[in-house]
């Protein structure tokens, strides 16, 4: 059996590890030295089979050793009747919520733990975080029953008066999907926040700034001549958000093990992506020969572009924003904006079916292929593609007499 004193001088190892104080309670040590008291238990079905499980039961030092066995004791009296700690669990913060008015907050909670499954751990604390800010504060701790659509309006209208309009309009979509639920689970009647949805100011929808076709080679000169003297990681990845537009953080945020040089592709994982779903970006012939170029400054990472200051992080975006107004084109042309020149460029330009250009943007397709995976459309062509969009800017930078993508500067008559 376990001691205080044993509990409190151990120390993490390579490994995750359990010291054992009997009859299934353990210390359980992580390999970065946090302690948490668990419980494994086998509960005996009706139909004689047997299920198990592990019951976390507390943190240590929060939980001492006495309370932990206090604890577990409690839990096993429960396995010996053949009942789950956990469902005996549910089964009372159940019984808790019926015996109290059920309010807004705890809907909203039950709504972001079934989300968990849903969005993107970033996406989920980022709702999280809004809705204990500004939401929370004003109506979290009333019954869900009650509240009225100006209750709503006045809890958004303080969030606009400190000119946070789009933050007001998230924050209602949030409500509206929390009283959705709770319409569904019966504890609402409808969702209230529909009658307020004129009554909140609306955000000006400001696009980013990009080049036309016709622009191209004033940025090429721009970016060859480097007045403002970017480092050279910078322009590379300048020239290779050009040739692939993908999205800035798509670029910033690219690893080595997400390149597959024998196919010459890139692919982007899921987790990275808008849509979620992996996307594939062929690499053109000039690509591929600026990222060998990167390579030979940052192979040994795991990213193309560590940032400067702490290499085991990638660059940041706003790098690529920063270099962009650096070379005289703000107002005029942003980092995202090579997406839009792109999608112009080669409509107008090369004359690509806008549905193939549409798919190499991870832009979800419409119709009856809306859904289907990223891998299975227009691969071949979008090679095809992406290589006549590199050979096109190749050329403007030739016939203007500037160099792309490290080739050489071809003679010009």
């Amino acid at each position: 059996m376990l001691t205080d004193l044993t509990c409190k001088k151990a120390k993490p190892e390579s490994k995750n590890r359990k010291l054992r104080d009997g009859k299934g309670l353990y210390l359980f040590i992580t390999k970065t030295g946090g302690k948490s008291w668990r419980y494994d238990f086998k509960v005996k079905r009706p139909n004689n089979t047997f299920k198990n499980g592990t019951m976390v039961l507390g943190s240590y030092p929060a939980l001492s050793l006495a309370d932990a066995r206090q604890k577990h004791a409690e839990a096993k009296i429960l396995v010996s009747q053949g009942i789950d700690p956990h469902e005996d669990k549910k089964q009372k913060k159940r019984k808790e919520l019926q015996s109290r008015a059920i309010t807004f907050a705890d809907i909203a909670h039950e709504w972001l733990e079934i989300r968990q499954s849903i969005v993107k751990p970033k996406t989920l604390s980022d709702i999280k975080n809004r809705l204990e800010c500004d939401v929370f504060p004003e109506i979290g701790v009333v019954p869900i029953g009650e509240l009225n659509s100006l209750d709503i309006l006045y809890m958004l209208k303080k969030i606009e008066s400190r000119g946070a309009i789009e933050m007001a309009s998230r924050a209602r979509q949030y409500c509206s999907k929390i009283f959705q639920y709770a319409v569904i689970i019966e504890k609402a009647e409808r969702d209230i926040t529909t009658d307020i949805q004129s009554a909140l100011a609306k955000r000006k929808v400001k696009h980013q700034p990009a080049l036309m076709p016709h622009d191209i080679p004033e940025f090429l000169t721009a970016l060859e001549r480097n007045e403002p003297r970017l480092h050279l990681e910078t322009r590379y990845a300048l020239e290779l958000l050009m040739l692939t537009f993908v999205r800035p953080i798509e670029l910033a945020s690219a690893e080595w093990q997400d390149f597959d040089f024998n196919d010459g592709q890139w692919i982007i994982p899921a987790e990275k992506m808008k849509m979620d779903n992996d996307h594939i970006v062929p690499l053109s012939k000039q690509a591929l020969a600026i990222i060998h170029k990167i390579k030979l400054q940052s192979g040994n990472r795991q990213y193309l572009f560590p940032n400067a200051k702490d290499p085991k992080r990638h660059m940041s975006r706003d790098t690529l924003s920063k270099a962009v107004r650096l070379l005289g084109f703000q107002g005029r042309h942003s980092a995202h904006g090579f997406r839009a020149m792109a999608r112009t460029a080669i409509r107008e330009k090369l004359n690509w079916n806008s549905e193939i250009i549409e798919r190499q943007l991870a832009h979800k397709p419409s119709g009856s292929l809306g859904s289907a995976y990223d891998r299975t459309q227009f691969i071949d062509q979008r090679k095809i593609m992406m290589q006549s969009w590199s050979d096109y800017l190749e050329n403007l930078a030739s016939n203007k007499t500037v160099i792309f993508g490290n080739f050489e500067k071809k003679n010009v008559g």
